[in-house]
């Protein structure tokens, strides 16, 4: 194969590796809270490799800034769009609270600081704070 042949397969092929990576949404492109955003988060995981799934029971904790976009006192959950944490990416999602009472004094439309624990394959809001 001559030197050009060589440079332009070897180019098709790089494209070609890294196409859908760039193409791939990220978790910010759609809203967890709705059932559309969660129909377009399930078609994004299916397209990317799985990690190794954790431990039966373990617990996986994120703490990070976020938005209220919403809050359920009665059910005692609060919708959340938050930035990239070190096990997932931005997005909006719903959080149980581990107590009614830490929605309290909370509105939409609040920057807070928050602690959130991956239990039984629930996030469970364990802190949560308004940011001054």
């Amino acid at each position: 194969m001559n030197k050009p042949m060589r440079t332009c397969s070897t180019l098709v092929l790089a494209v070609a590796l890294c196409a859908p990576a760039l193409a791939a949404p990220s978790h910010a492109d759609h809203d967890h809270a709705t059932p559309e955003g969660m129909a377009q988060h399930m078609q994004m995981m299916q397209g990317m490799a799985a990690s190794p799934p954790a431990a039966s029971g373990a617990q996986q904790s994120h703490q990070t800034e976020g938005l209220v976009r919403k809050i359920d006192a009665a059910s005692g959950k609060i919708t959340l769009r938050h930035g990239a944490t070190a096990g997932m990416g931005a997005m909006t999602m719903i959080y149980r609270a581990q107590d009614k009472a830490q929605l309290d004094g909370l509105k939409e439309g609040d920057t807070v600081v928050f602690s959130a624990e991956k239990i039984d394959g629930a996030y469970i809001l364990t802190s949560i704070s308004r940011k001054p």
